[in-house]
């Protein structure tokens, strides 16, 4: 009965990692639509300013109260892409350079471009996964 106990443990732990990579990649496909719809939004009011600024000119009228708040959408969704970015950052494993903006490994300590020291990320989850198995 060892055996199959053995077995059947494995075949847990086995369907247990399957089920938690399906999980990151539907919240992976989830957040690239996401980023993909406010990169969209963020395309069309930027041209929409580009009219508004356009008529501001020709016309010699100021809208600035319509100016103001397309800018300040346009801001709120650029903040909502970093956050979706940051999310993608994460279920990547990535980090982002703080100088230079590009990405690398979580496990690096400086940027491979720019020598940069890269912020520390906390690592929570694989230590609970190790454990669960050993149970």
């Amino acid at each position: 009965m060892s055996i199959l106990d053995d077995i059947i443990d494995k075949g847990k732990t086995v369907v247990s990692a399957g089920g938690q990579k399906t999980d990151i990649a539907i919240r992976f496909s989830k957040l690239k639509v996401k980023e993909t719809q406010l990169n969209g939004d963020i395309k069309a009011k930027n041209e929409k300013l580009g009219a508004i600024i356009y008529d501001m000119v020709k016309t010699n009228v100021k809208e600035s109260e319509a100016f103001d708040e397309l800018i300040a959408a346009i801001d709120e969704d650029y903040a909502k892409l970093a956050e979706v970015q940051a999310q993608l950052d994460e279920l990547k494993n990535v980090v982002t350079c703080t100088k230079c903006g590009a990405k690398t490994k979580n496990e690096n300590a400086y940027c491979p471009k720019c020598g940069e020291k890269l912020p520390e990320k906390k690592v929570e989850e694989e230590p609970a996964e190790d454990e669960k198995p050993e149970e």
